[in-house]
């Protein structure tokens, strides 16, 4: 027998390769969702442990000041710099947020910044926003500890468009970033429609994180007047503003400081 006779080449096929290719695409649709889930769920978790802080540091601040919560903000003169050493000037006045309230507490800014928002250039907006009820307006006296039956019921602090929300802003939103995330297919109105009084649409960034299923899996994380965290769907955060607008439910509903 000759050994000088080559053996012919063996090689894919253009049929073998386009399966190859078939296979690698299937693969790749089941496996990037799933990536992305993982990545939500680990800002979730980042998020969740953000608002843990803040409650605790909420809590602390109670238990400092005769247990009334702290205001969601006021303004004071320029010579008054927030701990934080970030403030907005106001016409010679400066505005406090709740954040810079309680930042002595936390000592850390990454806190009020929510890793699924849209907007992470400072906290008071397109983050995290205290429910009106309990950290309530600087002209108004603190709501306390004693006036609240259920704490571990009632909402504080929750993802949000700004740096406070109102049951009446999650109904009905308006513009700038007035809103709830994840809220357009609950309200009915498309993000580009939204609009205040002054004619101030949502921003880009704002009409995204409305229009959207939620900041975290169709809804959005909580931290309650007692201090523990949770997260809740959109829809139900909805229902109960919702509720809260109904005169008859209120009382019953989780954006009432006086629920019981």
């Amino acid at each position: 027998m000759n050994s000088n006779i080559r053996k012919p080449r063996t090689a894919f096929t253009l049929i073998e390769l386009l399966v190859v290719i078939a296979i690698i695409s299937i693969l790749a649709a089941i496996l990037f969702p799933v990536f992305a889930r993982a990545r939500e769920n680990a800002r979730r978790a980042s998020c969740i442990s953000n608002l843990k802080q803040i409650g605790l540091g909420i809590m602390m601040y109670v238990q400092d000041y005769d247990e009334k919560y702290p205001p969601r903000g006021y303004a004071t003169p320029d010579t008054q710099v927030p701990p934080d050493g970030i403030w907005y000037s106001t016409g010679g006045n400066i505005s406090w947020f709740w954040q810079q309230l309680i930042y002595p507490y936390t000592k850390n800014d990454q806190v009020y910044i929510c890793p699924s928002a849209p907007k992470t250039s400072h906290p008071y907006s397109g983050n995290y926003g205290t429910n009106s009820n309990i950290l309530i307006a600087p002209t108004s006296t603190a709501v306390s500890m004693a006036q609240l039956q259920a704490p571990s019921t009632i909402y504080m602090i929750m993802d949000a468009g700004p740096y406070y929300i109102t049951p009446g802003m999650v109904y009905a939103p308006t513009g700038a970033f007035w809103y709830l995330p994840g809220t357009e297919k609950y309200v009915g109105i498309p993000a580009a429609d939204v609009v205040d009084g002054s004619g101030n649409h949502l921003n880009t960034s704002a009409q995204a994180d409305y229009a959207s299923d939620g900041r975290h899996f169709d809804g959005v994380n909580m931290t309650f007047a007692d201090g523990h965290v949770k997260w809740l769907k959109v829809s139900e955060v909805y229902q109960e503003a919702k509720k809260y607008q109904n005169t008859t439910t209120r009382h019953n509903s989780a954006w009432n400081a006086s629920r019981d």
